[in-house]
């Protein structure tokens, strides 16, 4: 079985819903922990930008980040955290499609591969897929941008997919 980040964070962090807060939107966001400090990416992030963020006091920032720094397992993981852009909220000025579909149950596997065939078939490529993780999210959603808009024709052969509870055309 694949290590359960979720739990070994919220078993860590039980005693602290404010650390929990900010260690979420960490994840959230791509933030790393390197030297007791927070990256996305290369570009340093003040604490008290993510506290703001957070709408805690920059003291639980840093108290959060000493305690990643100083467990072997989170600082394993947060050391290697990044970030990547997501074409999500600007694929229509972009020109691209965006199919947003949400599954009965988000960890079956192959929804992806039968989304990206049907698409394929409608000779359109994907520039991006994007997955809410169901360890972090109640709703977890699957993002597909396209390079191009695509037309009604192909939610009906995505709908018939067995595990597709809803989707969404933008």
């Amino acid at each position: 079985m694949a290590f359960n980040i979720k739990n070994y964070i919220k078993e860590s962090f039980a005693n602290s819903p404010s650390k929990l807060t900010v260690i979420r939107k960490m994840l959230l966001y791509g933030i790393s922990v390197k030297d007791k400090k927070l990256y996305c990416n290369d570009v340093e992030i003040p604490y008290k930008s993510l506290a703001i963020a957070c709408n805690v006091d920059q003291r639980v920032v840093k108290s959060a980040v000493i305690s990643i720094a100083s467990n072997a397992i989170l600082d394993k993981i947060f050391r290697k955290i990044g970030s990547t852009v997501n074409f999500r909220e600007v694929a229509s000025q972009l020109g691209f499609g965006v199919l947003v579909i949400t599954a009965y149950d988000p960890n079956e596997p192959g929804i992806i591969a039968s989304v990206s065939k049907i698409v394929s078939d409608f000779g359109i490529n994907i520039r991006q897929v994007i997955v809410d993780d169901p360890e972090f999210f109640e709703e977890p959603k699957l993002y597909i941008i396209t390079e191009k808009p695509l037309s009604g024709a192909i939610l009906p052969k995505i709908k018939k997919l067995k595990n597709v509870k809803s989707i969404t055309l933008f």
